[in-house]
This record gives structure tokens, sequence and C-alpha cells, in this order.
């Protein structure tokens, strides 16, 4: 009997650490937007590149999840969300995509702003009246902006329209993320077409996931490798690498 006992104990702990290996490791979806350098595809070495992606690699470290990353234009990411193709999402959090997600963890916070081709100085807000500005179509730079209805605004899919209207002199600035907005630019050899930016707010990016995504059990385990890696100091790596 003894040894029965011992036997069904060994097996019942094999079960157990089975059963729990299978509800931790799991395979999420995360999307997000595409522009360099926040995320883009790297046709030389055929992998995802950019903040983004290292942020996932490490997410992926500290939770063993495995996670697949989707880049896609910025307005198709709350509809991705809202049928819960995609579990999550870190980007800036914004009122209609606040009813269908969950808010999670802060990330870090970015500036967002105007910026102009040179020659037109922006000292304050309204050095943008008379200005035509191109806007990503469901991005809040400040509430008095995207309410704003004596600006000029031209909806695109992407800062790279942007910058490629202003090299034809069809444009005058661009709002949305500081950063990205200047190190596309560089990227794409129009940094001497840019002037100084108008800094309007510095919006915080979260970790945000699909209230009706089945993987939101595991929200909690995203959130807590996120804490960690922005206390141990990871994330300002990640941060300087890109940005």
């Amino acid at each position: 009997m003894s040894i029965f006992y011992k036997s069904l104990r060994v097996n019942l702990f094999l079960v157990f650490f089975m059963f729990s290996f299978d509800t931790r490791s799991a395979e999420l979806s995360l999307i997000s937007m595409e522009a360099v350098p926040w995320a883009y595809f790297d046709e030389r070495s055929k992998t995802y590149e950019g903040f983004f992606p290292d942020f996932v690699r490490e997410l992926e470290k500290r939770t063993g999840h495995s996670i697949k990353i989707t880049l896609t234009p910025y307005a198709r990411v709350n509809r991705e969300l809202q049928t819960a193709r995609q579990d999550c999402t870190i980007l800036i959090s914004e009122k209609e995509r606040s009813e269908i997600v969950t808010l999670g963890e802060l990330v870090f916070n970015i500036p967002l702003g105007v910026v102009a081709r040179k020659g037109i100085d922006l000292d304050k807000y309204e050095d943008l009246y008379g200005l035509t500005i191109s806007v990503l179509r469901s991005l809040k730079i400040t509430d008095r902006f995207t309410n704003d209805s004596d600006l000029k605004k031209e909806f695109d899919k992407s800062y790279k329209t942007g910058l490629k209207k202003i090299l034809h002199g069809r444009l005058d600035a661009i709002a949305g993320t500081i950063p990205t907005i200047k190190i596309l630019a560089k990227n794409e050899g129009v940094s001497d077409l840019l002037g100084e930016p108008l800094q309007l707010s510095l919006e915080p990016i979260y970790l945000q996931c699909s209230k009706k995504s089945k993987k939101i059990r595991y929200m909690s385990d995203l959130n807590l490798a996120i804490k960690l890696i922005r206390d141990d100091f990871v994330l300002d790596r990640i941060i300087k690498k890109h940005y």
C-alpha cells in the first residue's frame, strides 16, 4: 500500500506540475502602430525592430509567455482590439479606446506636439493658426488642439505621408509624437527641412488589453513585468537606444 500511495503522490505531483506550466505559459498577441523608431520591419534582418519590439522581447523573457507582434496604421489598432483579434497594445491612451480596453501599467511618457518646416517659428500655440498641419486620425495631441476648428488639419495615415507633403511644399507642419517625427525625418533624409518643435503635451504610454480578449487573465503578468523593467532601468536603456 505504501508503494501505491507513493506512486500516486508522484503522479499527482507530475500532473500538477504540467497543469501549472500550461496555465502559466501562453501565446499572446500585441498590436501597435508602425513608425520608426517605435516599431518597423527591417527588410535586411527580416525582423521587427524599434522600441516596441525590444520591449516586447523583454516582456517575453520576464513572463515566459510567447508574444506575437503585429504592426498596423494607427487608425486600425482600435478595430483589432474591439474584435479581440489582438489581445493588447502599448500606446498612448485615448477616449475612444478606453471603452474597449482595460488600462494597465504605465510604460513611459512621450512628448507630443507640432514640428513645422524650417522657416516657421513655433514659440506658442497661437503660432499654429494659418498653418496646414498633418494629423494622424484618432491621435489626440491635446483637447485644445483636437477640438480647435480654427486650425487647418489634414488627416494622414502616417508621418511619412506628412514628410512627403512638406518635401513637395504642400504642408506646413506635422502633429504627433515629436521623437518619432524627428527620427523618421532623419532616416528619410529630410531633417534639414524641419525646424524646432512646439511641445504641447507629455502623454503617458500604457499597456492596454482588450476587454474581449480570452487572454485578459495574463494582463497581471505583463503589468508586473513592465514595472520591473521600469524599476531596474532596462526601460531607460531601451529608450536611449531608440530615442
